[in-house]
């Protein structure tokens, strides 16, 4: 499947929702199946205006061609050379970003954890799942401080305060971020996107989540390495359940 053939998430959660795998009677894949609903039915629990207000953020800084550099002191990551329409362009479009809500919101999980923050805008998504569904606390990891400084100001606007920082390169900061808090049971990795980097994210939060974590895999046909560790999380024994959305893939940690 090269990108131009992707279907559009709803299209593809649809065609989930109508598959065998989709009729498990297991906790988790049902719970996947209420987010997966809840999203191609546009049902967002009283969230509309939250999610409109992420949406709106978004468009803005389409309009801002500031250089990265100029915006800010902090800490620059090699990647930084773009502007902020750029940035904002390769973040969560309204789509994902309402999938992330609904899964956060669904899955009531203690813990998320995101590889890859950029400036904020799937944090937001993913945060306010968490907030209308009730569930737990969110911690997001990215190596640019220019980036998560960006991230930091744009979740105060939307009244994200809450949602914990990591700044360091997924490497280093991984495991003493895993080790520091209670059990993850949602992550959401964008970033790094080579084989090796993310079969080895996949094992690590394995290892972490145990049985019944749901990992998210973002741009799994971004290039021939992604695919290929696509291919591979797809068959490990590691994994109960795959849900493969296109763009996105979804995992049931074993």
């Amino acid at each position: 499947m090269v990108p131009g053939d992707r279907p559009p998430l709803t299209d593809a959660a649809r065609t989930w929702l109508a598959s065998e795998g989709a009729s498990s009677p297991d906790e988790v894949v049902a719970a996947l199946r209420r987010a997966l609903t809840d999203f191609v039915e546009n049902r967002y629990g009283g969230a509309a205006e939250d999610l409109k207000a992420v949406h709106a953020l978004r468009r803005r800084l389409f309009e801002d061609d500031r250089n990265l550099h100029s915006v800010s002191d902090a800490n620059p990551g090699p990647w930084d050379r773009g502007t902020l329409h750029q940035a904002a362009s390769a973040s969560a479009p309204p789509d994902q970003g309402r999938m992330l809500f609904q899964l956060a919101r669904a899955l009531r999980p203690i813990r998320v954890l995101e590889l890859g923050t950029n400036i904020g805008i799937s944090a937001a998504y993913i945060a306010l799942g968490l907030r209308h569904g009730n569930g737990g606390a969110l911690t997001t990891i990215e190596a640019s401080g220019i980036r998560m400084e960006l991230a930091r100001s744009h979740l105060a606007e939307l009244g994200l305060e809450d949602v914990e920082t990591v700044e360091g390169y997924f490497d280093n900061v991984l495991g003493d971020t895993l080790a520091a808090g209670p059990r993850v049971g949602l992550a959401f990795v964008d970033g790094n996107h080579l084989r090796d980097a993310t079969l080895d994210y996949f094992h690590r939060l394995a290892d972490h989540m145990g049985a019944g974590g749901v990992i998210v895999f973002d741009d799994i046909r971004w290039s021939e390495g992604m695919e290929e560790a696509w291919g591979e999380i797809s068959r490990s024994e590691r994994a109960t359940h795959v849900v493969d959305l296109g763009r996105t893939g979804l995992v049931v940690t074993a």
